[in-house]
């Protein structure tokens, strides 16, 4: 309840020290409320209540609510001075008639340093600061409360000084907070920038996972076969699609977001030569990239996925038709992309992986998961991949951010 009080009139279009000021006011409102409620109530319990004492209170307590509805609505250069006046009224009613002689008149010297906090130009501060010591010096000079032996103790240069004292002290804290604030803004400035160059970075050892040795010598040893068997068209188209692959995939590394075309046109390329490597032994399809020419996503993420499940799962696959399926769904925040394949599983391959004593790291455990965690920071959103229970083979979902193209 109280966080929501608080939070009250705070709106993300504001910059942060306009909130901050609102979330101030509401403070200074709430606290001041729990005493309008309280003090009537220890009144009420120790005896002495009193009518007017009780009606003050009300009154303030109307007012103050009044400031945080008007906060609420967003009128906060409203509820700012009327802060102001209802503190500045109710310092002198209660030191001038409620509760005369109880040197309520203290009070006023808290307002300097309140106005301060409240206004970023002088004007106000300083006026205020002005009439809290005019209304400090009312029950003493001008509506006579005191004795004449208080008044003749009263020294207006000292008390003066710590009007000042308190406005001064308060304004120098002010400015200093203000300078640690811009440093604290430039401190994270400088930690985003370093960010996205970690994601660059990791963007780049992504393409190094995607474009890995083993797959290339795949790729050159079927061309080799294939000029071997004196198949030159079939090796020449070959050799164009692996050339043309690695020329998309050197120039989608350089961009952050790419249409959702040219990602499906890389897709495309690799799957085929993928087709061409294992001849009629392997089957794939693509789902749902229809509607889709509307939307970016970040470059470079789904293949690495169906590279990962092909050469963990379906290379090891003795029996029957290799078979990929890659399917798509727009969903409100993120592209969901579910790679399914009917080979050995995670379990086999990590089995026969570590027969074969390779303990590489597949990298969808390195540079991409680095990658989601990374964008995950970024977008604040459900973005990463998890592996579906299956039957048969591996399902493995990914949420990818997407963002519409202008």
């Amino acid at each position: 309840m109280y966080k929501k009080v608080i939070k009250q009139g705070v709106c993300a279009t504001y910059s942060d020290t306009q909130n901050k000021r609102i979330e101030l006011l509401n403070t200074y409102a709430l606290i001041w409320i729990y005493f309008t409620i309280l003090f009537p109530i220890a009144d009420y319990i120790c005896g002495i209540f009193v009518l007017k004492t009780t009606l003050a209170h009300l009154y303030t307590f109307l007012g103050l609510v009044l400031v945080i509805v008007l906060n609420k609505f967003h009128c906060f250069s409203y509820a700012r001075p009327l802060w102001l006046l209802i503190a500045f009224v109710n310092f002198s009613a209660f030191s001038l008639y409620v509760l005369p002689g109880m040197y309520m008149e203290y009070y006023f010297i808290i307002l300097s340093g309140i106005s301060l906090s409240l206004y970023d130009k002088k004007t106000i501060p300083i006026l205020c600061t002005a009439l809290s010591f005019i209304g400090y010096l009312t029950p003493y000079f001008f509506i006579k409360v005191y004795p004449q032996e208080y008044v003749d103790r009263i020294e207006i240069p000292a008390m003066l000084g710590l009007f000042l004292a308190i406005y001064f002290l308060v304004s120098y804290f002010k400015k200093l907070n203000m300078a640690n604030e811009e440093k604290l803004s430039l401190a994270y400035q400088f930690l985003d920038e370093s960010k996205k160059s970690e994601v660059a970075h990791l963007q780049l050892k992504s393409l190094k996972a995607q474009m890995n040795p083993h797959f290339m010598f795949n790729a050159m040893n079927s061309i080799q076969n294939l000029v071997l068997k004196g198949d030159r068209t079939e090796a020449y188209n070959y050799l164009t699609k692996f050339s043309l692959m690695i020329r998309e995939n050197l120039s989608m590394s350089e961009k952050s977001f790419v249409l959702f075309s040219e990602e499906l046109s890389l897709l495309k390329k690799y799957l085929e030569l993928e087709k061409l490597r294992f001849k009629e032994n392997f089957e794939y399809q693509l789902l749902g990239t229809e509607d889709l020419e509307h939307i970016k996503i970040p470059a470079m993420i789904i293949q690495p996925f169906i590279e990962n499940s092909i050469k963990h799962g379906l290379l090891h696959k003795i029996e029957g038709t290799k078979n990929l399926e890659v399917a798509f769904e727009l969903e409100k925040e993120v592209l969901v992309c579910v790679i399914t394949d009917n080979g050995v599983g995670v379990k086999a391959s990590k089995k026969i992986n570590k027969q074969n004593n390779n303990k590489q790291e597949s990298f969808s455990t390195t540079a991409i998961k680095q990658r989601l965690i990374f964008l995950t920071d970024f977008y604040k959103t459900d973005i990463g991949f998890t592996y579906l229970p299956t039957e048969v083979g591996t399902k493995v979902e990914v949420k990818i951010p997407y963002v519409k193209q202008d």
